[in-house]
């Protein structure tokens, strides 16, 4: 792998802090934590924001940092965020909150759930911090303590010089869309000094649609000894699926975790679908059946890790608007392995000899999703 540059020649930048966020409890306490210190401006990238406990709790935060003078910018998803209610929605723009209905829904354009949405996940903090991963802004990815449903979802918070690369995005995008001027300059880049590895990868401009995608690939090919995926919708492409077989029969460790029970259950299928292919070439695969599975993380030769909010699937790889961290750190994969290993002794197994054996209604779906992924 590489260490200072990517395939398109974008660098890993130096001087970075970097925290694993596991889980909804260290997520949320980390965003309601770093947005009560803002001083100058709060930008907020969702998917899916919900009007519920955790949606007003964090309404509350940015409501308040607005009223002190904050410059706050909030950017959902017109399908993701459908089911808000008014009066959260009022709040925010009484508080002076400026918001950002990304793709409005109607019956002439966006309306579908195929077209393109903006599926990112960030939070920024005076161009300083930002945190991205998995984790909506709702009770699903919420702990039980702070009145959630505990999703098993992993986010990262960075500080450090490539988080001017969010800040940019997030102030494209802005502009892009029609959203209202923002009148806080982008912060300047801290000096690298010491610190970790950072780029962020994604899905952005018209030229950069598929840049996670490379960048799986990228580090797939280039393992050495092991490729370890948690992902909650996995149904990559062929390219991908290739060259995560390849992988396995040149010697390297490939694991994958994915979702054996799901909020979209077509997407388990789609996934088993894949199986036979991956179980004959030595892949190694894990079903997660306890809370709904929400990460997507990989880890390669435990130095490269990504996290962010691309699945392995068509609408993330080719479609969506996404958003991963790339990370170069032997520590910092020490720690994403270690989270692996404990993810995977909570998982199924999924044995050859046993999955040859599955019922033929199994076997029905996975074939109909096949048929009708064949081009893929």
């Amino acid at each position: 792998m590489p260490r200072g540059r990517t395939r398109r020649g974008r660098p890993f930048l130096l001087g970075h802090q970097v925290e694993i966020l596991v889980d909804g409890g260290p997520f949320y306490r980390s965003v309601l934590a770093d947005i009560a210190t803002a001083r100058r401006y709060v930008f907020v990238e969702t998917y899916i924001l919900r009007s519920d406990e955790t949606g007003w709790r964090v309404a509350r935060a940015l409501a308040e940092r607005a009223n002190a003078g904050v410059e706050v910018a909030l950017c959902y998803d017109a399908f993701g965020s459908d089911a808000l209610s008014a009066e959260f929605v009022q709040f925010l723009d009484d508080a002076g909150v400026k918001r950002l209905v990304f793709r409005p829904l109607s019956f002439w354009k966006w309306s579908w759930p195929w077209s393109r949405r903006n599926h990112r996940k960030v939070l920024l903090v005076d161009g300083h911090i930002a945190t991205v991963g998995g984790m909506n802004i709702a009770n699903e990815y919420a702990s039980e303590e702070l009145g959630g449903n505990g999703w098993r979802d992993t986010s990262v918070r960075i500080e450090g010089p490539a988080v001017t690369q969010v800040d940019r995005m997030f102030r494209y995008l802005w502009r892009r869309e029609g959203g209202s001027p923002l009148r806080t300059d982008r912060a300047e880049r801290p000096s690298p000094s010491g610190g970790l590895p950072v780029r962020f990868f994604a899905n952005f401009a018209r030229g950069e649609r598929a840049m996670i995608r490379r960048a799986y690939l990228v580090a797939i090919t280039s393992a050495q000894k092991s490729v370890r995926i948690t992902n909650a919708y996995f149904f990559p492409d062929r390219a991908l699926r290739r060259a995560l077989v390849l992988a396995a029969r040149r010697g390297v460790e490939v694991e994958l975790i994915v979702a054996g029970k799901s909020d979209v259950k077509p997407s388990v299928y789609a996934a088993r679908s894949l199986y036979t292919r991956f179980l004959r070439a030595g892949v190694k695969i894990y079903e997660w059946h306890e809370r709904v599975l929400h990460a997507k993380t990989a880890v390669v030769d435990g130095e490269w890790t990504t996290i962010g909010s691309s699945n392995l699937d068509p609408f993330s790889s080719f479609v969506n608007l996404e958003i991963n961290a790339g990370i170069f750190s032997r520590r910092v994969g020490d720690i994403m392995v270690a989270q692996f290993e404990d993810d995977r002794a909570r998982c199924r197994t999924v044995e050859r000899g046993s999955w040859l054996r599955r019922s033929y209604l199994e076997r029905l779906m996975e074939l109909m999703f096949r048929w009708m992924t064949k081009r893929y």
